[in-house]
C-alpha cells in the first residue's frame, strides 16, 4: 500500500501520486532556498520593499524575483493544458522562471466552470501547481483569479461604475476566506507560498476591499505568516488608495498590474509610488500586453519605462501568461528571454527548508486496493466519424504504434480545414467497457499518460443513451488534462467530470450507470503530436479522501415498468424522489420508504431522481 500526496499530478482535476514523505521534498536549489520566505518592509529611506526571511528587512537585501502567470485555470485548450506537474517542471527548467502563479478561475462567466462552481476539481488543478513549484523550489502565487467578481455580492442591483468581466455571478469574503484557509492550512509552512487574496477588483473601493481583506486574512493567519498580495481598485492598479487605510498586518503587500497596450507611464504607477512612498510594499502579479511592441514604438516606450521602473523599486514580477510549452525564436520570445526572464543561474542553499517542516500535509491520501477495468482499447480520428448533415468528415490523421499494453498516437495532426469539423477537430482512444463493468465501486480512476492535453471523458453509447434518459446523448462528461512531457500517474474523482451543459435534459455531472466507455480525446489545439497511456485501474479503497457524491448512479435500486406503471425498490428511507416529463414538469414527488407506485397517464420520455442521482426512463 503506498501512500501519495493528494496533489494534481496533471491538472485541474487529478489527484497526484508525488511523495510518500511528510514534506514535499526538492529536486533542486532554487531562490527560494537562497532568500527565503519572502517579507514586506522597509528600507532606511521609508520606502516599502520586499525581503527574504534568510537576511532580513536590510537595507541592500531586497528581493526581486521574476517568473511567469499560468493563464485563467479553466481556459481550454491554452490555460487549463498547463496545470500539469512535469508541465511546471519544464517552465522552471526552460523559462528559468523564479516564480509561478496559478490563476484559479473563481466566477468566469465563460469555460468549463469555475472554482465556486467546481471546487474539488479546481483546487486540484491548485495543488499540482503548488506542489510541482515547491518541488522545484520556486515562489508559487495562490491567485484567487476574478476579475471584478466580488462587487455584485456586496453591492446588489447597483450599477457598477466600470464594467468587468465576472459579472454573472459573483464570490463573497467568506468564500474566499474558506478557500485560504484550506491552502494557508495545506501550505502554509512552506516558504515558497505567496496568497493572493483577490487578482483584480475593478468597482469595489478600497474600503471594499480593505472589508474583505479583514475577512479573508485571518483565516490564513491561523496557519501561516507568510506573504500575502492584496489586490487594488481598478484592475489593480490604486495601490495608493491604501496609504490613509492599510491593512493592519505586518506582512502585506498590495497589488500593481500593467499593460504595455493599454496603460500611459508615468501616470499609471502615480498610485504605486505613492504606496512605495508612504512604506507599502507592491507587487506586480500580473502584467503584459507586449505583442505589439515592434509595431507600435509607444507600446515598446512604455514596456521599457514600466521595466526600469520595476528594476530600479526592485519590484517582483509575474508576466502574464503561458499559453504555448516552450518559448519560440521569433522577435517577441527572443526579447522575453533576453530582458524579461531571469537568466539561468546558480542558487546558494542558505534555507533548508525541507527539514523544518515536519507536520504532514492535511491531505495525504492512502491508495488501497486497485483493479483492472475489464474492456478493450480503440484508436480513431475525425476522418472516420459519420460527418456532418452534408456527410463532410475530417482529416485528423495520427500513426496508431500501441502495443498490447499501451496505446501509442503518434504523428497527430489536427486537420479540419474545409469540413464539417472546422470547430473541433479530434483524434481519439477509447476503452469501452466489457460485461459487467460497475464504475460505482471505483472511489477514482487511475491512469498514466505522456503527451498531449486531452479530455478524459465519460462516454454514453447514442442507443443505450436513448433508453436510459430518454433521448441520444453527445454532449458527455469530462475533465481537463494537461499536456505532460513526462509521464504522469493521475487519479480522477468521475465526481469532478462535467459536460458543457448543451443537453438541457441530460444531467451534467457523471451517470455512471449510463457510461459505457472512456474516452481520451485530443482537439482543438494540443501541444505535443503523440499521446501514450496506459494502467488503466479502477481505485476500490481510499483513505484521507472523499470521493465527491455528484456521481449519478442508481445501480442498487430495481426498476420495472409494466405498460404505464413505474414501481422502484431498494430506495434507502427517507430519500426524497421525483419524476420529471420532458417538459420540466413534475408528475410526482415525495419521500419514499423503500418503494413507491406511480402510474404514468402519458407515454414519453421522464426522469426519475431519487436523492442525488437520476436516470431516463421511457414509457412506451
Amino acid at each position: 500500500m503506498k501512500k501519495f500526496n493528494l496533489a494534481l499530478a496533471c491538472i485541474c482535476a487529478i489527484a497526484f501520486a508525488s511523495s510518500a514523505f511528510a514534506t514535499i521534498t526538492p529536486k533542486r536549489v532554487g531562490p527560494v532556498s537562497e532568500y527565503g520566505a519572502l517579507q514586506a518592509g522597509k528600507n532606511a529611506a521609508g520606502e516599502g520593499r520586499i525581503y527574504g526571511s534568510v537576511k532580513g528587512i536590510v537595507d541592500g537585501s531586497e528581493v526581486q524575483v521574476r517568473g511567469m502567470s499560468l493563464t485563467w485555470s479553466m481556459y481550454w485548450p491554452y490555460g487549463s493544458a498547463f496545470y500539469g506537474k512535469t508541465f511546471i517542471d519544464t517552465l522552471v527548467a526552460s523559462w528559468n522562471v523564479e516564480l509561478v502563479r496559478s490563476a484559479m478561475g473563481v466566477v468566469p462567466p465563460w469555460g468549463h466552470g469555475g472554482y465556486m462552481t467546481r471546487p474539488a476539481y479546481f483546487e486540484s488543478q491548485m495543488d499540482s501547481v503548488v506542489q510541482a513549484a515547491i518541488a522545484n523550489d520556486v515562489y508559487v502565487l495562490i491567485d484567487w483569479h476574478s476579475e471584478g467578481g466580488l462587487y455584485n455580492c456586496i453591492h446588489q442591483g447597483e450599477k457598477p461604475k466600470y464594467e468587468f468581466n465576472d459579472n454573472k455571478t459573483c464570490f463573497t469574503a467568506n468564500d474566499a476566506a474558506k478557500f485560504f484557509g484550506k491552502m494557508a492550512e495545506r501550505y502554509g509552512k512552506y516558504p515558497h507560498v505567496i496568497f493572493e487574496i483577490y487578482n483584480e477588483p475593478v468597482s469595489e473601493s478600497w474600503a471594499d476591499l480593505k472589508a474583505y481583506a479583514d475577512t479573508v486574512i485571518p483565516e490564513i493567519r491561523k496557519y501561516s505568516d507568510n506573504l500575502i498580495v492584496v489586490g487594488t481598485p481598478m484592475w489593480s492598479s490604486q495601490a495608493g488608495d491604501a496609504v490613509a487605510n492599510p491593512i493592519d498586518d505586518k506582512n502585506v503587500a498590495y497589488t500593481y498590474h500593467f499593460y504595455a497596450d493599454l496603460h500611459n507611464m508615468p501616470d499609471h504607477i502615480e498610485s504605486s509610488n505613492k504606496a512605495l512612498a508612504a512604506g507599502l510594499s507592491v507587487f506586480v502579479t500580473e502584467w503584459g500586453g507586449i505583442d505589439k511592441i515592434f509595431e507600435n514604438e509607444t507600446h515598446k516606450e512604455r514596456l521599457e519605462k514600466f521595466l526600469a521602473w520595476t528594476n530600479e523599486k526592485k519590484l517582483s514580477c509575474a508576466k502574464w501568461d503561458v499559453e504555448k510549452p516552450f518559448l519560440e525564436d521569433n522577435a517577441i520570445d527572443n526579447y522575453i528571454k533576453a530582458n524579461i526572464l531571469p537568466a539561468k543561474r546558480t542558487y546558494t542553499k542558505n534555507l533548508i527548508w525541507e527539514n523544518s517542516i515536519t507536520d504532514k500535509l492535511p491531505n495525504l491520501v492512502t491508495y488501497g486496493t486497485s483493479s483492472e477495468i475489464a474492456g478493450k482499447w480503440s484508436t480513431t480520428s475525425d476522418i472516420d466519424d459519420y460527418g456532418d448533415e452534408q456527410g463532410d468528415k475530417g482529416n485528423s490523421t495520427f500513426t496508431n504504434n500501441s502495443t498490447e499494453t499501451t496505446v501509442k498516437m503518434d504523428n497527430m495532426k489536427l486537420d479540419t480545414v474545409g469540413t464539417g469539423f472546422d470547430y473541433a477537430p479530434y483524434i481519439r482512444a477509447e476503452y469501452t467497457f466489457g460485461e459487467g463493468v460497475d464504475l460505482s465501486k471505483c472511489k477514482m480512476v487511475s491512469y498514466q499518460y505522456k503527451g498531449a492535453n486531452h479530455q478524459f471523458t465519460l462516454y454514453y453509447d447514442w442507443n443505450a443513451s436513448v433508453e436510459y434518459f430518454g433521448e441520444g446523448v453527445w454532449d458527455y462528461p469530462f475533465v481537463e488534462m494537461p499536456y505532460a512531457p513526462e509521464w504522469e500517474t493521475v487519479h480522477i474523482d468521475l465526481g469532478w467530470m462535467m459536460s458543457n451543459g448543451w443537453q438541457k435534459g441530460i444531467p451534467t455531472n457523471s451517470v455512471i450507470d449510463a457510461a459505457t466507455a472512456f474516452r481520451f480525446v485530443v482537439t482543438n489545439d494540443m501541444f505535443d503530436t503523440s499521446l501514450w497511456i496506459e494502467n488503466l485501474k479502477c481505485i476500490e479503497d481510499i483513505s484521507g479522501y472523499t470521493k465527491l457524491q455528484k456521481v449519478n448512479s442508481i445501480h442498487h435500486l430495481q426498476v420495472s415498468i409494466q405498460g404505464k406503471n413505474l414501481s422502484v425498490h431498494g430506495i434507502q428511507n427517507g430519500s426524497r424522489f421525483s419524476i420529471t416529463n420532458m417538459l420540466g414538469q413534475v408528475v410526482k414527488s415525495g419521500i419514499a420508504n423503500e418503494n413507491f407506485n406511480v402510474n404514468l397517464q402519458n407515454s414519453g420520455k421522464y426522469i426519475l431522481k431519487v436523492g442525488n442521482s437520476q436516470m431516463g426512463i421511457l414509457v412506451k
